[in-house]
């Protein structure tokens, strides 16, 4: 250690470079907060929800899956665009919401939730300041919790016309029509 450097500024560094801890309180149910806060669309409200919750998660040795705000308030957004109408069911909106998720995890798109909700001529409707509903939110909690209804990893078209390699599933609806959500082109990629 060079001698003009102390103890004392070693460990002011150190401590500089610490998280900010944001001082959790056990009696708060800081996922409500961050489902609020995306119905809202305070992402800083958001944010320090899931500091305040990751913190008490890990303090508490609690047996739950830590979320990221951000794509929380992401891919309820999408899942609000795609799906949102108030009359379709959580099933319907965790289908298209786990698309998007396939869609993450394929070796066919972008390796991020932002990447490929912002692909050029994707799911442009969810990039805007769209606020979405409890039940969007809920249905993206679910998803990003691990939840999943199609069980399908190929799975990564969701569309009025039929894509890829074939039709997995059909959703009908009145008023919006057929809804497919369609299997990989490459579905060697997927071990089939």
């Amino acid at each position: 250690m060079k001698p003009w450097i102390t103890a004392a500024a070693v460990c002011l560094l150190l401590w500089a470079c610490l998280p900010v801890r944001a001082d959790f309180d056990p009696e708060i149910n800081y996922m409500t907060q961050m489902i609020s806060a995306a119905q809202t669309g305070d992402t800083a409200a958001g944010r320090f929800a899931q500091q305040c919750r990751d913190e008490k998660i890990d303090a508490l040795a609690m047996d739950y899956v830590k979320l990221d705000y951000d794509e929380l308030s992401l891919l309820s957004r999408l899942i609000q665009s795609e799906a949102g109408s108030a009359w379709l069911d959580t099933q319907w909106k965790m289908a298209v919401g786990e698309v998007v998720l396939n869609r993450v995890a394929s070796p066919e798109f972008p390796d991020s939730l932002a990447e490929v909700i912002g692909q050029p001529g994707q799911y442009t409707g969810a990039v805007n300041s769209l606020l979405p509903s409890y039940d969007s939110v809920i249905a993206a909690q679910r998803l990003l919790e691990g939840e999943r209804v199609l069980n399908n990893p190929a799975v990564v078209f969701q569309s009025n016309g039929r894509q890829g390699s074939g039709v997995y599933m059909e959703l009908q609806d009145a008023y919006l029509g057929t809804t497919y959500l369609c299997l990989s082109s490459r579905m060697y990629l997927y071990g089939g």
